[in-house]
């Protein structure tokens, strides 16, 4: 059996800083695309003969330019209008000459895309980790999937509103929230399960949530740049809550991190996606 990493984690009704969890603030950073093409479609056939609901186009939304190559959104959609997924592509290149401080990149998503629960993406580069030591101070990516507009993301300044946490229905299984939040941010929340929490564990590739005034608010996966470099591909399932603060939507029940040795590109994309 498993031991938790130097503490022992709470159960969801006790105080749960036990242990100091310090995000750092990433400086945003917008750049010019590179790129023209702000939107296009791209239609797969699944079979000889699909049906109208089995074809899907795929919209990216404008490129943005990191090291030595670029990453834009990526929202993949049925032609009957469901969504399938939702992610970023990420040129090969973009690994080679990385800078060496904190880099934060906003990518706009396609205005194609309905009906999903995510308004924009933030990809941040974290040249030297953060703490706690031991457990995230690594070269790794924090991708934050935002459910809120920038505007409100913004506003998000206020040390008591991030202490108001989302009733306990609407937490994740295994999640727990750490002390304090970071602004334009909000408040992070881990799982208990994580590989990293545990005794012997290693940081690759987590998933962490995010809340602020009572209402979660974002969804992240973050990677290891040495994980990437590996390109290997997996699919991981992300813990759900018994109920959801915003119906009428699609969330992604898992997340993938994908190698395309093709177009040599990483693909991550939140997908599964269920109508809530």
């Amino acid at each position: 059996m498993k031991k938790i990493k130097t503490f022992q984690l709470p159960p969801h009704n006790l105080n749960p800083f036990f242990f100091l969890l310090v995000l750092f603030l990433f400086t945003s950073c917008e750049t010019d695309p590179v790129t023209d093409d702000t939107s296009q479609s791209l239609t797969t056939d699944l079979s000889k003969a699909p049906r109208s609901s089995d074809k899907m186009n795929t919209f990216y939304g404008p490129a943005k330019q990191l090291g030595d190559g670029v990453l834009r959104s990526q929202v993949v959609m049925r032609h009957d209008g469901t969504p399938v997924s939702i992610g970023l592509r990420i040129s090969e290149k973009v690994l080679a000459g990385l800078p060496d401080e904190e880099r934060n990149i906003r990518l706009d998503l396609s205005n194609k895309m309905e009906g999903m629960a995510f308004d924009h993406i933030d990809f941040g580069w974290n040249p030297h980790g953060h703490e706690p030591p031991g457990i995230y101070d690594v070269p790794h990516f924090d991708i934050h999937f935002y459910m809120i507009s920038v505007d409100y993301q913004n506003s998000i300044t206020v040390s008591s509103d991030a202490e108001i946490l989302p009733p306990p229905s609407f937490w994740p299984a295994t999640y727990f929230p750490t002390p304090g939040f970071v602004p334009n941010m909000g408040k992070h929340w881990l799982s208990g399960l994580a590989d990293e929490l545990q005794e012997g564990g290693v940081f690759t590739r987590t998933f962490i949530y995010g809340s602020y005034a009572g209402e979660f608010h974002f969804y992240e996966p973050m990677i290891t740049l040495a994980y990437l470099q590996e390109k290997g591909n997996e699919q991981i399932a992300i813990p759900q809550p018994a109920e959801f603060q915003r119906t009428g939507l699609y969330y992604p029940t898992t997340y993938s991190i994908n190698y395309d040795a093709v177009k040599k590109e990483y693909l991550i994309t939140l997908e599964n996606l269920v109508l809530r």
